[in-house]
This record gives structure tokens, C-alpha cells and sequence, in this order.
């Protein structure tokens, strides 16, 4: 999948694709969506039962799943934002992209470095950062004018993601505080 010129994103997964693999878009992006759905609903991954720990590398994998994420942002905005602009979704994806950078930047779940290519478009076109802070949310998914990505599903895994690790922030400190306040004694 391609991320402009100086980007490109290959899939590798350790089971179909043991090494990177290039792949057209719309394959990445439904071989990403099935890969996040498998990696949610491994309950070894993400507890679904109180008291159940998480693993110790559950940060890696969130960080892993949202660094491909990001990828597909990349490819909507420099491949396909004309088209978006012309069914007037720029909105959408500018407020679906607002929220997952928030997400990611409060949890420090992805590298500066990973985010670049956003950062040089940004600069290239002013009209998505200032639409981006007009804050409008526009709907665009009726059958008649369907959405060109699974932007639902990207939805669902951000807001997904966001509850296990204020789940995940609960935990730990009513761990800290009964540990160092005694609380309940």
C-alpha cells in the first residue's frame, strides 16, 4: 500500500505473510481490519473478565495495531482526499483522524517519526488542518453515498482500544492507592 512517494507500506503478519509483502490498498486494509479483529477478540490479549491482568505486552500490541491504522490515514489523505472532498466527507475523516490523533498522543502509542508523512501533507495542503479545527462531524454513510474505507471499523477498534486502556489506567491505580494508602483498612 502506498503512502506517497517517499512511503510505502508492506504487510507481514508471521502467518500468511512471514515477510513483507506489498500488497494493493484495499487488500491491506481488509487483511488489517481481520488481523485487529482476531487480535480484540483473543481474550489472552484483551481480558474481557474483571481481575483478569493484561499481558505484558499489551502496550506493544496496541502500539502495533495503531501504527497500522495510521498507515491507512496516510493512504486516504494523500490518495484519496479530492474524491472524499468532492462527496463532502472531508469532515468525516478529518474528525475520525482528529480523535485517533488525540488517542494516540495522550497514550504515546506511536513514534513522532511514524507520523510524518501526515505532517509534510499538512503543510502541503493548509485546508485539511483547518478543517480539522472547525471540529464538525458530517456522516457519510448512507447506501447511497458509502464511505470509500471501513472508517467504521477504524472507529470502533480506536474506541475499543481507548476502553481497555482507561480500564487498563483504573486497574493499576486502585493497585498504587491500595498499595500505598491502604485503602479499605
Amino acid at each position: 500500500m502506498s503512502g506517497g512517494l517517499r512511503y510505502e507500506y508492506r504487510w507481514q503478519d508471521g502467518e500468511d505473510y512471514k515477510r513483507p509483502t506489498k500488497l494493493p490498498a484495499l487488500k491491506y486494509m481488509n487483511l488489517l481490519m481481520d488481523w485487529i479483529e482476531s487480535l480484540i477478540n483473543n481474550e489472552d490479549i484483551f481480558p474481557t473478565r474483571v481481575g483478569v491482568p493484561f499481558p505484558k505486552n499489551f502496550q506493544q500490541v496496541c502500539k502495533k495495531i495503531v501504527s497500522r491504522l495510521f498507515r491507512v490515514f496516510v493512504h486516504v489523505y494523500i490518495h484519496h482526499f479530492d474524491s472524499i472532498c468532492s462527496m463532502g466527507a472531508e469532515a468525516h475523516i478529518n474528525t475520525c483522524y482528529k480523535h485517533y490523533y488525540y488517542f494516540i498522543t495522550e497514550f504515546h502509542l506511536i513514534d513522532n517519526s511514524e507520523l510524518q508523512p501526515l505532517k509534510e501533507i499538512d503543510r502541503e495542503r493548509y485546508a485539511i488542518k483547518r478543517a480539522m479545527d472547525k471540529f464538525t462531524f458530517r456522516l457519510y454513510l448512507s447506501p447511497r453515498r458509502p464511505f470509500p474505507f471501513h472508517s467504521v471499523n477504524v472507529f470502533m477498534c480506536i474506541g475499543k482500544l481507548r476502553d481497555y486502556f482507561h480500564l487498563m489506567f483504573i486497574q493499576n491505580n486502585v493497585k498504587w492507592l491500595q498499595q500505598h494508602h491502604r485503602l479499605g483498612s
